[in-house]
């Protein structure tokens, strides 16, 4: 542990004595206290950059060392006014490069600016590109941009503190994510269970009751808390044997939102929902967000229109209308008349069903735009008119709507959002198409519902331009999953008369 991080941990163990000062219970400041080291910046940001940054403008400059100190405290700077990248930036391809290139962006123009006033360092234009180069290229380095948070290991090796089943089925849903930075070592029981089952994938270490003896023994270095361990118990145990140990702990929810970057449906409860009622959770949208909808509807819109023109008459030669309009559930649950261009022929025949892509009522012209997603651009006219947003989760019917609160917990609690026309969901998982999809995209927008923000749907807003190019059906595949859809699958549902 770095000594920039001692006074953080040292106010959240304070929190854990004092409650108060936090807003939270004491277990949930104790985890934050163990688990702040995983999100803290890494060496090669905070060092390597600016000392590339200053060998290079030294190296150019007139006056060295001058010039050298100047430069280590810019990019010093820069470094630190940079936020930590959250973990949703990992996750989204396009955005990976240029998060990673803020550092040296802003202290190469930080250098020109001061330069500009004061005269120093006195180098080029030419020799400023030299210098983002060089330092883009310090932060983009493999072993820089590795996110493990213990280094000198392959692997964080975790245990499980809970049941069986929720063991076996992390390891597995890690397999299946293709995510090789975290090896589940066991699991650790909260009271003595029956004989082992041969069939179990995770072997069991033992104990909560020998829970430091189990860390020290088996190199563990994360704990992950799922939901049937008693919270308190665990923290009791894990205070009175392992604040000494290099061990940290984390609930499984909060794992799963920063390793896979949606909500393990399946593993939370409405406790989780508290941070709603948190006083600094903004419950109502920035006006930021709502100005950055307007520019872009607009100029998006105008730049549409002339494409339309075309479209129009191509759309309309079966004898259909240009425009179709579905009525939808909303922010608060009010319903919304959605417009798009009609991409189905006789689309309201047979009721509300699921699209898929062999779907026989899709036009051939149709098909064109829904694989490009231009059958989306009229709904500019809603997020015009404030009833929807650009980013946010997609707006269903409300027969489906009904449906999906019966048989998805938490289903409801999308609605405390604007629906959008693109999403993390959208980016994540395309299409729904199934009931177990919408759950796999319940998952993603409980997600964005918890760490939206104006940066987030900047990136949602590029990630969702690049979808447009590649991956258009999208990697990730809608899956049952314990963790998203809970430990019995969910019933195919008969499709809903006309």
């Amino acid at each position: 542990m770095t000594s920039s991080q001692i006074p953080a941990l040292e106010r959240d163990v304070d929190s854990a004595l004092d409650p108060t000062l936090a807003g939270h219970d004491p277990a949930d400041s104790l985890q934050r206290a163990f688990s702040r080291v995983r999100m803290s910046r890494s060496v090669p940001e905070s060092v390597l950059v600016p000392a590339v940054g200053t060998v290079a403008v030294a190296a150019m400059a007139t006056e060295p060392v001058e010039s050298a100190a100047l430069a280590l405290l810019v990019f010093l700077c820069a470094s630190f006014i940079v936020p930590e990248r959250p973990p949703w930036a990992t996750l989204l391809p396009l955005m990976r490069g240029p998060l990673q290139l803020l550092v040296p962006l802003i202290g190469t123009i930080a250098v020109g600016v001061v330069q500009a006033i004061t005269g120093v360092p006195e180098i080029t234009f030419g020799q400023l590109a030299i210098v983002f180069a060089a330092t883009s290229a310090a932060s983009l380095v493999p072993w820089a941009t590795a996110r493990r948070p213990w280094r000198n290991h392959t692997q964080v090796r975790i245990a499980v503190i809970g049941s069986q089943r929720s063991t076996d089925d992390l390891a597995r849903e890690l397999r299946l994510a293709g995510i090789p930075d975290y090896l589940v070592v066991g699991r650790i029981s909260v009271t003595e269970p029956p004989a082992e089952d041969p069939a179990e994938e995770v072997p069991r270490l033992g104990s909560l009751d020998d829970l430091g003896t189990i860390v020290r023994e088996k190199e563990i270095q994360l704990l992950v808390m799922s939901s049937e361990a008693p919270r308190f118990l665990v923290f009791d145990e894990v205070s009175r044997s392992c604040l000494q140990l290099p061990v940290r702990l984390w609930e499984l929810s909060a794992f799963y939102e920063d390793v896979f970057g949606h909500v393990a449906v399946a593993e939370i409860n409405s406790a989780w929902f508290q941070y709603i009622m948190h006083p600094k959770y903004r419950r109502v949208a920035p006006a930021s967000k709502r100005a950055l909808d307007i520019v872009i509807a607009t100029i998006v819109g105008t730049l549409f229109l002339p494409l339309l023109a075309i479209l129009a008459p191509l759309i309309a030669r079966d004898g259909g209308s240009v425009f179709f309009y579905q009525t939808r559930i909303g922010e608060g649950g009010r319903p919304l008349r959605l417009v798009k261009l009609r991409t189905m022929s006789n689309s309201d025949s047979a009721g509300p069903q699921w699209a898929t892509d062999d779907d026989d009522r899709i036009t051939p012209v149709g098909r064109f735009l829904r694989r490009t997603h231009l059958d989306e651009m009229p709904q500019l006219l809603n997020v015009l008119k404030g009833e929807m947003s650009l980013v946010g989760p997609r707006p269903e019917q409300p027969e489906f709507v009904e449906r999906l609160e019966d048989v998805l917990p938490f289903y409801q609690r999308r609605h405390l959002l604007k629906p959008g026309l693109t999403g993390w969901a959208q980016v994540r998982c395309g299409y729904a198409g199934s009931d177990v999809g919408s759950a796999w995209k319940l998952s993603h927008d409980l997600y964005y519902l918890k760490h939206g923000s104006m940066g987030f749907d900047v990136a949602i807003l590029l990630e969702t331009f690049r979808t447009l190019f590649a991956d258009r059906r999208y990697a990730i595949e809608p899956k049952w999953v314990p963790f998203i859809h809970g430990h019995d699958p969910i019933q195919p549902v008969e499709p809903l008369a006309p």
